[in-house]
């Protein structure tokens, strides 16, 4: 089954003559910060008329939805488009028309049938209000979609599944979390095995701010779960994995990880500005795992709250993607930014700072350095242009300026 991936995009992009045209922004304008908010859950979008576009930049596209609920993703994006081999696609995203609250919240699905897109969806596919869907194939013609509840009568993951994709009614499981007060939030899926049988979740405990507890000593612990029947039973359910456990890591943010497999390949990203970059990966299905650190963070075990000045340096944005290769390696792009902390708990980052980082399991991991993820050139860095720096914002018109769209 074929899967088109953010990383082919941006390595065919990014090595262009676009490459020719960069700009770089004077380090006055690099050196502006902002405050860095926290993973939210909820949109505070207020506006309900389309928003104008110049359309001498757009590229070819089918519209297949949409929606006045604007939060699709904190960070990275889950799995929301599956094209098979029959040329049929299926693709999800988070929908709701009813604002400013979105009682109607769910998941809005549409189907291409090999020749055209169903129409509009109007209704959530879910019997609750939720949001946040992955979207993956399932067994020999299935799909199955894996969202979270918010302001529902219950709280968690909620799976739905059916056997013929494209067509017929869903069938709903739950996969709560570990407890009560450790319901999951912002979960990424995919299936894997031979005919995609084997369903592979990772989601995070909710943090104290946004309604949870903490969960072995971790303020939004990354749980991995399996199941081979639709999400009915679970083989594994609500493991945390030792490599990324308290002893590692204070918590993680929402949205700040992505999953991907290949038969019985199973591989997941997860990494902030505050925490390394960690690619943990199984060659068995998730029975065993085995963790990379691509990028260290500087201040290890950083805690948000017991805060410390911090130098400035440049991180992992939050953003990221990978892919599987035919030989199994894995591929990763990630976003690049700049941060600190100011010595009572706020952080912050600098709009005027950017790049994409490559990197693949036959390259050594960056260093803790400050400056090893700086995509200036400047001492310390360790980013090569056109190598393991694949992106940077493009002077489009050749004035040498680069201006606000």
């Amino acid at each position: 089954m074929k899967r088109t991936y953010l990383l082919a995009f941006l390595i065919l992009f990014f090595l262009t003559g676009y490459a020719q045209n960069r700009v770089v922004l004077a380090p006055e304008s690099r050196s502006k910060s902002k405050q860095v908010t926290s993973s939210i859950k909820e949109s505070k979008y207020q506006q309900s008329k389309e928003i104008s576009t110049d359309v001498s930049k757009e590229v070819e596209y089918d519209a297949i939805g949409n929606t006045f609920f604007d939060l699709q993703s904190n960070y990275s994006m889950q799995n929301r488009i599956f094209k098979y081999p029959d040329n049929t696609i299926a693709g999800v995203w988070s929908m709701g028309f009813n604002n400013p609250s979105f009682i109607d919240r769910g998941t809005g699905y549409n189907y291409f049938d090999g020749s055209g897109w169903d129409p509009y969806p109007l209704e959530r596919i879910e019997p609750d209000r939720c949001g946040w869907p992955s979207y993956a194939p399932w067994g020999t013609n299935g799909e199955i979609v894996v969202a979270h509840y918010s302001g529902a009568a219950q709280e968690g993951l909620v799976i739905s599944s059916r056997t013929t994709k494209g067509t017929g009614p869903w069938i709903f499981a739950n996969l709560p979390g570990p407890t009560s007060s450790n319901f999951y939030l912002w979960p990424r899926a995919m299936t894997g095995g031979s005919n995609y049988n084997s369903l592979h979740i990772i989601a995070l405990t909710a943090p104290v701010a946004n309604g949870g507890a903490i969960y072995q000593g971790m303020n939004g612990a990354l749980l991995y779960s399996r199941s081979n029947d639709g999400g009915n039973s679970w083989e594994v359910e609500d493991l945390l994995l030792d490599e990324i456990n308290a002893d590692n890591y204070v918590g993680f943010n929402g949205d700040t990880y992505e999953i991907q497999t290949q038969g019985d390949n199973v591989a997941f990203l997860v990494g902030s500005s505050w925490t390394d970059l960690v690619l943990m990966k199984s060659t068995d299905n998730g029975d065993t795992w085995e963790k990379t650190i691509i990028w260290e963070h500087p201040y290890p075990m950083y805690d948000p709250e017991m805060p410390f000045e911090t130098d400035t340096f440049y991180c992992v944005d939050g953003s990221h993607t990978l892919a599987f290769d035919n030989t199994g390696k894995v591929h990763v792009a990630f976003g690049i930014n700049r941060t600190y902390d100011n010595g009572t708990g706020s952080i912050y980052w600098f709009p005027g700072v950017g790049g994409i980082g490559y990197w693949n399991e036959d390259r050594i991991p960056f260093s803790n350095n400050v400056n090893a993820l700086n995509p200036y050139g400047e001492p310390g860095s360790e980013m090569i242009e056109d190598y393991n720096l694949i992106g940077w914002s493009q002077d489009i018109d050749g004035n040498g300026e680069l201006e606000p769209s």
